[in-house]
C-alpha cells in the first residue's frame, strides 16, 4: 500500500498538533505500556473524524480521504480488526462506485483490499492453526470468529469484483474459496450489511459458470430474503434488475425493479444512503446497456 496521507485536510492537522503535544508532554519519562485494547485519546480522536468523513462518502474526495484516515489509522494500531476492516470497506466503495468508469482502476483498489484481507486472516490463530494442519485455506476459513466476518465479506466482495471481469477460468479459479468465505460470513452473521449473504448469493447464482439448472430459483430466494431484511437497501433491486430478469428475460421485472429504485426515497442519514445515493444514479446506466446488449433479446 503506497498512499500518502496528503489529503485530510482538517484531520491531519489536528493529528500532527495531538502527537506534538504528547511527544512534547512525555519526553520526562517513557510512558507506561498501553493495555491491550486501550485506545488512546488521540487516536480515537482521530476514528471518529475518519468516520465522520466515512458518513459523508457521496462527496468523492470524502471518500478518498476517509479510505486514507483508516489506512494512517490501520497502520498506527496494525492489530485492530476493525479498523482494517474498516479500510477494505473503504476500498470496495471507493472501487465500485467513485470509479466506476475506470476497470483498470478498481481492478488495482479490489486486489489492493482483497490481499489486505488475505494477510489479516493469516493473523487468526485458530486460522493459522489450520493451515499449518492441514494446510486447507477452505476449511481454515471455517476456523475464523466474530468479528472476521466484517473483513471477510469486504475482502470477499472485492475478490468477486476483481474475477468479475477475468474470463471463466479465472472465475471457477476463485469459486471455491469465495462461496466458503460467504458461507462462513452466514454463520457468523446471518444479517450482516442489511443482507448482504443473500444479496452476494443471489447475484452469484445468476453469474456462477458452475451452477445448475435451480439457479435462476434459488437466486431469486436470495434476492427476496435480502429484500426482508432490509427492505429499502436499493443495491438488492439493482442487483436483481443487472442478473436475475436478463437471465430469466422478464423485462417488465427489469423495468419494475428500476422503477422502484428511482422512487424510493433517499435518506442519507441512514447507514447505506451514501450506497443508495450510487445505486438510484445506475437506474440510466442499465437501461441503456439492457438495450444496446440486447438483454432481453435472447432467443
Amino acid at each position: 500500500m503506497n498512499f500518502k496521507i496528503n489529503n485530510w485536510r482538517v484531520l491531519i492537522s489536528i493529528i500532527f498538533s495531538v502527537f506534538i503535544f504528547v511527544n512534547c508532554a512525555g519526553k520526562a519519562r517513557k510512558p507506561a505500556p498501553k493495555p491491550i485494547g486501550q485506545i488512546s485519546p488521540h487516536f480515537e480522536i482521530s476514528l471518529r473524524l475518519a468516520d465522520s468523513l466515512w458518513a459523508n462518502r457521496t462527496n468523492p474526495d470524502n471518500a478518498l480521504d476517509a479510505l486514507y484516515a483508516y489506512e494512517y489509522l490501520a497502520q498506527k494500531d496494525s492489530t485492530n480488526l476493525p479498523i482494517w476492516s474498516k479500510l477494505v470497506h473503504a476500498y470496495y466503495f471507493y472501487a465500485e462506485y467513485i470509479q466506476a468508469q475506470n476497470q483498470v482502476r478498481r481492478d488495482s483498489l479490489f486486489g489492493i483490499g482483497y490481499n489486505i484481507t488475505r494477510e489479516m486472516l493469516k493473523r487468526s490463530k485458530p486460522y493459522q492453526s489450520v493451515m499449518v494442519t492441514a494446510g486447507d485455506p477452505l476449511l481454515a476459513l471455517k476456523s475464523l470468529e466474530s468479528p472476521y466476518e466484517q473483513i471477510l465479506y469486504w475482502g470477499t466482495a472485492c475478490l468477486a469484483q476483481w474475477s468479475a471481469t477475468k474470463g471463466e477460468i479465472v472465475q471457477r479459479g476463485q469459486r471455491k474459496w469465495i462461496f466458503a468465505a460467504l458461507n462462513q460470513i452466514h454463520d457468523l452473521d446471518s444479517t450482516f450489511y442489511f443482507g448482504g449473504y443473500d444479496r452476494f448469493m443471489g447475484a452469484l447464482l445468476c453469474v456462477d459458470p458452475a451452477a445448475g439448472q435451480n439457479a435462476p430459483d434459488e437466486a431469486r430466494k436470495y434476492f427476496d430474503v435480502a429484500r426482508e431484511i432490509a427492505p429499502d437497501y436499493l443495491g438488492t433491486y439493482i442487483l436483481e434488475a443487472r442478473y436475475y430478469a436478463p437471465l430469466v428475460q422478464d423485462e417488465a421485472l427489469f423495468n419494475q425493479l428500476l422503477a422502484t429504485v428511482r422512487t424510493a426515497e433517499l435518506d442519507l442519514k441512514k447507514p447505506y444512503g451514501p450506497e443508495n445515493y450510487f445505486e438510484k444514479r445506475r437506474c440510466e446506466y442499465l437501461e441503456l446497456a439492457a438495450s444496446e446488449k440486447g438483454w432481453f433479446n435472447k432467443q
